[in-house]
């Protein structure tokens, strides 16, 4: 089992129990006391769960996670402002990452003017704007969450494992002045992935979500560049 999927599986336990002990995870998992140690220390660092003796806990998810149609209708100016920020970066032959979510998508109408593109997205949602336009595009496996119109969870990560991107355009949740934020761990190993595989990594958020409640963190400040309507940083 890849470390990814050991640590989602931990997730996936604590949701149904609230506590595990050590001692349960390594018989459950195969795994040495040693592995599951570092796993429990990486969800920890990630806000998934917390360690207390003996074991863990879950972390509760606190933020109420709005839909795609709900979301799409909400910071219409700002998005836009974004999306025309954001465009500055794109060039010619560039391999583009996509995520999924109403910021991002402002994005697309931007794409048009690029030559020798590829796009790459979780967003099913997107396909409806990117077809038609020449542009080739992958969209990744994984479990689909109609919430968010996305597709997300440990098989989304791996079906990421053939592709690097030379650009990536992320969005968050919520945002403070250290990490970004989402409130879904099966979305915040995506997106995770997504950073490690791109030159450079852009969240396009905008300035509501500095007043949003805290989620899983899938990126920190030294990884990423945000784009917001009132700034760049």
């Amino acid at each position: 089992m890849l470390g990814i999927e050991r640590q989602n599986y931990i997730i996936r336990l604590l949701e149904e129990k609230k506590f595990l002990r050590l001692s349960e995870l390594v018989e459950q998992l195969h795994a040495s006391e040693a592995t599951i140690r570092r796993d429990l220390n990486t969800l920890e660092r990630k806000g998934r769960l917390l360690r207390v003796h003996g074991g863990a806990k879950l972390v509760s998810k606190v933020i109420h996670e709005k839909g795609m149609s709900e979301k799409k209708n909400l910071h219409l100016q700002e998005k836009q402002k974004i999306a025309k920020l954001a465009s500055k970066y794109l060039e010619d032959e560039q391999k583009i990452y996509l995520d999924a979510g109403s910021t991002v998508e402002a994005l697309i109408p931007y794409l048009e003017e690029k030559k020798n593109i590829e796009i790459v997205t979780n967003g099913y949602s997107h396909l409806s704007h990117l077809l038609g336009k020449g542009i080739p595009t992958y969209l990744i496996a994984g479990r689909v969450k109609e919430k968010t119109q996305s597709l997300v969870g440990a098989r989304a990560v791996l079906s990421l494992r053939d592709f690097y991107f030379d650009i990536a355009f992320l969005g968050a949740n919520s945002m403070n002045e250290e990490t970004f934020m989402t409130p879904d761990p099966e979305e915040a190993i995506v997106k995770e992935a997504v950073v490690r595989k791109a030159n450079k990594s852009y969240i396009l958020a905008d300035s509501s979500k500095w007043e949003q409640e805290p989620g899983i963190v899938f990126a920190r400040k030294e990884d990423v560049i945000l784009i917001t309507e009132e700034e760049e940083k």
